[in-house]
């Protein structure tokens, strides 16, 4: 069952903080989907959903419609609502927005990013060192991976920037959850120091060479998934 609501009574300061029913269902369904626990193909059916929630259709109806914008589920003839089945193509297209992103904003964060502010770019880094040395999984160091992006174009300060940077971000949790079942290797070859290369070049407030980092990191990761995806 979802948390309820607040009563008339209740504390307005806590009735604030509740979010709307609809995104805690969003929250719910997109941590199964971006954990594997939904997996691609898997249909959504309201009904199951409102039951399982406990709610009526109308927060799984504006959650669904919410993962859709975030590309995390498709609406299929004949099919219905289905988690999301990614492909090479939209690899290519995610990683060409996101490498888009971090061109720009390597720019910002040069001009305007204080030297402290870039000293916390470097605990992503070293925790994904850190999990690349004990037991993590290879999603476990993957989240370190997508912390330092965040943290690498929120720096820019460009909300919209940002908020596109997380979707693109929730959709490569996808992409690569299809491709660490095509290829179990991936799970164990991860190099980790593209992402110095460019936070070195960030600190060194040197434009040209933090592109050129940014550039070799996608090309980089192209390398390893594209061969993991069927075409389409």
């Amino acid at each position: 069952m979802l948390p309820a609501a607040p009563d008339e009574h209740g504390d307005l300061a806590t009735a604030v903080q509740v979010p709307p029913l609809w995104q805690v269902v969003f929250e719910r369904i997109r941590s199964e989907i971006l954990a594997g626990t939904l997996s691609p193909g898997t249909k959504l059916v309201e009904s199951e959903l409102g039951e399982r929630f406990g709610t009526s259709r109308g927060p799984i109806r504006e959650a669904i419609r919410e993962l859709a914008r975030e590309g995390l589920v498709a609406e299929l003839p004949r099919r219905g609502t289905v988690v999301s089945t990614l492909t090479a193509r939209d690899l290519a297209e995610v990683y060409a927005i996101r490498e888009g992103l971090e061109l720009t904003a390597s720019r910002t964060v040069i001009e305007l990013a204080s030297d402290s502010e870039l000293v916390g770019l470097e605990e992503p880094i070293v925790a994904m060192d850190r999990a690349s040395r004990s037991n993590s999984t290879f999603f476990e160091i993957a989240g370190h991976d997508f912390d330092f992006h965040r943290r690498f174009v929120g720096l820019a300060g460009n909300q919209r920037m940002t908020a596109i940077n997380d979707t693109m971000l929730a959709q490569t949790a996808l992409l690569l959850r299809t491709a660490a079942k095509a290829n179990p290797t991936l799970r164990t070859d991860m190099e980790r120091p593209v992402h110095r290369a460019i936070l070195d070049a960030l600190r060194s407030r040197d434009t040209r060479r933090a592109q050129e980092a940014v550039e070799a990191h996608y090309r980089y990761a192209e390398e390893r998934l594209f061969a993991q995806f069927a075409d389409g």
